[in-house]
């Protein structure tokens, strides 16, 4: 399914080799020492980074710091959400720049933020001017494959590609308002007034094709489905709009699963992706810790219709 070659690397700090998924989207990266890597290892990672959307790193052994480093080398640090804009949690991480995803309490208080329920598809930050960019997960604590918790991705390249002739002339040139009062657990957030007309909510409008700044490849841009409002149709039209390319977007086709393990590694761009994560076990401890980097504001390139499509953008049945 990948159109993109395995390949392998030497550097002064050691080996790292590439080696895409046969998926719509990602590749496990073979590297000893994450923390390690020199200015020509990191080079590989980022281009497989570019190239494949999403990268699994196994067997690595971080400290916050160590995370937090390798989030600078992609660009400017992202601090993680703020009181205002987050739920009922508190943050453990002793590194500012760490977010911490649990559903461990200490003394009935959560120590991180998304619990144990299940996270809808959504991209982070969208509901931002300027969302994220690079996003990383180290897990530290993972449950047994049977408790759940799998990551979902999907590869936005793909689904923008492969879209229907007439709906994707529908949707150039068009906006999308991201609605700011639900978090990705779908409460609302603090100090958030209740949204009674999705047109009148406030948001940012971020196109709804949007131009990868690195790659130059269109990808959809949806950020999160509740309460979001496509600018200049009715309620209506637009609510039947969003309905159709989220149904096209989420299809399996353009779906990878991840399966995480302890000292996991997971590196995506979130600019060109969605993820959400399936629910698990309440009873199952699950700690993983992140990091990420500010993005760009979504544009739409004017030349945008006539771009190549991305190489892990071509038919899934490619």
């Amino acid at each position: 399914m990948s159109t993109v070659p395995s390949s392998r690397s030497r550097t002064e700090a050691g080996a790292i080799a590439i080696v895409p998924l046969d998926a719509p989207m990602g590749a496990i990266v073979q590297c000893e020492n994450l923390a390690a890597l020199d200015d020509a290892g990191f080079a590989v990672l980022k281009q497989a980074y570019l190239d494949h959307l999403a990268l699994v790193i196994r067997d690595q052994s971080l400290t916050d710091d160590e995370l937090v480093a390798i989030a600078r080398r992609f660009g400017e640090l992202e601090s993680p959400p703020t009181a205002k804009e987050r739920a009922s949690h508190d943050s453990s991480a002793s590194n500012p720049f760490v977010t911490v995803v649990s559903n461990i309490r200490v003394n009935g208080v959560p120590i991180g933020e998304l619990g144990d329920g299940e996270v809808i598809w959504h991209s982070d930050f969208s509901f931002r001017e300027v969302p994220a960019g690079m996003r990383m997960l180290y897990g530290i604590e993972i449950p047994p494959p049977s408790a759940g918790g799998n990551t979902h991705f999907c590869n936005m390249y793909l689904a923008y590609h492969d879209l229907p002739a007439a709906l994707k002339a529908r949707i150039h040139g068009r906006t999308i308002k991201h609605d700011t009062s639900l978090d990705t657990n779908r409460n609302l957030r603090r100090g958030a007034q209740p949204v009674t007309d999705v047109r009148t909510s406030p948001g940012p409008q971020h196109p709804i094709v949007s131009t990868h700044p690195e790659t130059g490849c269109n990808s959809l841009f949806l950020g999160r489905r509740p309460l979001h409002y496509v600018e200049g149709l009715s309620v209506e039209e637009s609510e039947a709009l969003l309905d159709e390319l989220w149904a096209h977007a989420t299809a399996a086709g353009h779906v990878w699963v991840h399966e995480w393990r302890s000292g996991d590694v997971v590196i995506w761009d979130n600019r060109c992706t969605l993820h959400h994560r399936g629910p698990f076990d309440a009873a199952a401890r699950r700690l993983l810790h992140g990091a990420q980097v500010k993005g760009h504001r979504p544009f739409e390139a004017p030349d945008a219709r006539e771009r190549p499509p991305h190489p892990r953008g071509h038919a899934a049945s490619a």
